[in-house]
C-alpha cells in the first residue's frame, strides 16, 4: 500500500523522540511549512515535512516521526 500524506501545510505537530525504552512525545508543537515527496530505494514515495518550531528553528522530519498536536 503506497504512503499517503498525513499532514497539510499549517498543521500543528509534535515530534516523537526515542527515550531508549519507549517513544515519548515532545510538549512543544511546531507548524508545518513545507511538504516534500521523496522516492525511497524501491522508488516508492515517502513524505517529509519542514517544521517551524516556536523558538525560530526549523527541521525536516519523515511523517512517521510526527504526530498531530492536541
Amino acid at each position: 500500500m503506497p504512503a499517503t500524506p498525513r499532514f497539510k501545510i499549517n498543521d500543528r505537530v509534535n515530534k516523537k523522540r526515542n527515550t531508549g525504552v519507549f517513544l515519548a512525545i515532545d510538549s512543544t508543537a511546531g507548524t508545518i511549512v513545507e511538504m516534500k515527496e521523496k522516492l525511497n530505494s524501491r522508488k516508492r514515495p515517502s513524505y517529509y515535512y519542514n517544521v517551524k518550531w516556536p523558538d525560530g528553528r526549523s527541521s525536516e522530519h519523515a511523517q512517521h516521526i510526527l504526530v498531530p498536536a492536541p
